[in-house]
């Protein structure tokens, strides 16, 4: 009895006072692989306590602007380019680019980041989806699409990159892979918030590549992509004498799976005194950045929609809002369906209000670029008609946004189509080539006696859909373009 009521006298005392468990050693948490093949890629750029001090950073750079697109034929992209002046510093998250346009004169702004409000100093202000609110002195506030930039910028520079996936506590190595017939190790981790793998070359230990995913959703050219994958690819390494750092010269971005733009590194130094003078902004700066600033470019109230006088086109005039709209039979086609779904949303519900028991039917999308509209229309199960050259951008910003592919319906020849709720009206569409646009489309409405391109963009081109409609000797009063979607009068020999 005694044995027993001994045994269980200690089976209670184990239960109160459990043996304490020893911590995990941290070489069992980390992924040894992958943080060997990161601190080949440190020891590579001048070491650790090289790379840790770098606290203030200015490049002189170079960046060549390509146009995203997946056209079959190469050199389309239609590059533009700037200087840039990039001071930074890493410990107030604060961003200085001077920039210098190119062009028939050399145009320049200021664009500056501090902390979690931006604003751009230009002696000429001038309107722009990316201001927001007064400009006060000749400083404008920008969109919070400049604190994304900054805050990816800042990421994925070399020297920083690597030492955020050192300190990732969710650092992990993946097998390797083979890019251009080299050996890649690959290491993922988040960074800053981004799901990101980089990809390091077996043979020298240098970082070849970061992709990650980014929703983009507040910049007014990204968002019709969708929430993409983006790659940063690193090349032309070189050593600053100085502090005897070395980086690369060379950073090409590809969104989506496509070039976005080459920055090339002119020079650059490391821990640089900043003048503390060009790094702040006003307070009456920071009021309208706080009021104005804080939602996507795109992101705008249709206030000078209106209908057409015969209630029969819609014009929405909102930036990032669709082109204009259409009536077919007792519906709407929505024409460039809007950079957010949520402007799609918008213009269908604006046409609800104003054009009492009608809805969106479907969408025509006529150029190379994507519509984040489009998602919104897929997604409500209505055809949607693209031009071929954009077919490919079109599914991967369907795909990007999560929307379904089945309504994409590309036109490769001219047909009638019909909608539903809409026997007995039609659109016809058809290609069209103009120079320096091949493939946009061509609509016509019978009943409307109204044609309508997405290749006019001058006069020249207007002149040339004008030629097409008199060779089908159709009936047009007017003919619409992107930038007058009602219509002017066709251009008569």
């Amino acid at each position: 009895m005694m044995f027993w009521t001994i045994a269980l006298l200690s089976s209670l005392v184990v239960t109160a006072y459990p043996v304490p468990q020893r911590p995990t050693p941290v070489a069992a948490r980390t992924d040894l692989r992958a943080m060997a093949t990161v601190d080949s890629a440190i020891a590579q750029m001048g070491g650790l306590d090289a790379l840790r001090g770098i606290r203030t950073a200015r490049y002189s750079m170079v960046t060549q602007w390509l146009s995203t697109n997946f056209a079959p034929r190469p050199f389309e992209d239609a590059p533009s380019y700037e200087l840039n002046s990039d001071m930074r510093d890493y410990t107030t998250r604060t961003w200085r680019n001077v920039r210098r346009f190119a062009g028939p004169a050399w145009t320049e702004v200021t664009d500056l980041v501090i902390d979690t409000v931006a604003a751009r100093y230009s002696t000429t202000p001038l309107p722009s989806v990316a201001n927001a609110g007064r400009t006060v002195d000749n400083w404008t506030a920008l969109n919070v699409a400049y604190i994304d930039e900054r805050r990816e910028l800042f990421a994925f520079t070399p020297d920083r990159l690597v030492l955020l996936l050192r300190s990732a506590p969710d650092l992990r190595s993946h097998p390797d892979t083979v890019i251009g017939g080299i050996q890649e190790a690959a290491v993922s981790a988040t960074i800053d918030g981004f799901p990101t793998t980089a990809f390091f070359r077996r043979s020298d230990g240098f970082l070849t590549m970061a992709r990650y995913h980014a929703d983009e959703s507040n910049d007014f050219g990204l968002a019709p992509w969708g929430p993409m994958t983006v790659e940063v690819w690193y090349s032309q390494w070189r050593t600053d004498p100085a502090s005897h750092v070395r980086t690369p010269a060379q950073w090409d971005i590809a969104r989506v799976g496509r070039p976005y733009k080459r920055m090339t590194v002119l020079s650059v130094a490391f821990n640089p005194a900043l003048p503390a003078d060009s790094l702040v902004l006003s307070d009456s700066v920071r009021s309208e950045y706080l009021a104005h600033a804080r939602h996507p470019m795109a992101d705008l109230p249709l206030t000078n929609a209106r209908l057409a006088p015969d209630r029969m086109i819609a014009l929405f005039q909102a930036p990032g809002g669709p082109v204009a709209a259409v009536k077919v039979g007792n519906g709407w086609v929505l024409l460039e369906p809007g950079n957010l779904p949520l402007n799609a949303a918008r213009a269908a519900s604006w046409l609800a209000s104003n054009d009492a028991g009608s809805k969106v039917i479907g969408a025509v999308m006529g150029t190379t670029f994507p519509s984040g509209g489009a998602s919104w229309v897929s997604r409500k199960g209505l055809p949607i008609y693209v031009a071929q050259p954009g077919a490919k951008g079109d599914s991967a910003s369907l795909k990007n946004y999560g929307a379904p592919l089945s309504t994409l319906h590309v036109v490769a020849r001219g047909q009638w189509i019909k909608f539903q709720g809409a026997a007995r009206d039609s659109l016809w569409v058809e290609p069209i080539d103009v120079p320096n646009l091949q493939g946009a489309l061509l609509l016509y409405s019978p009943s409307l006696h109204w044609a309508y391109s997405s290749a006019i963009g001058e006069p020249a081109q207007l002149a040339m859909v004008a030629n097409r409609l008199r060779k089908r000797g159709w009936t047009v009063d007017v003919v619409g373009s992107p930038r007058a979607p009602e219509g002017v009068k066709p251009i008569r020999e």
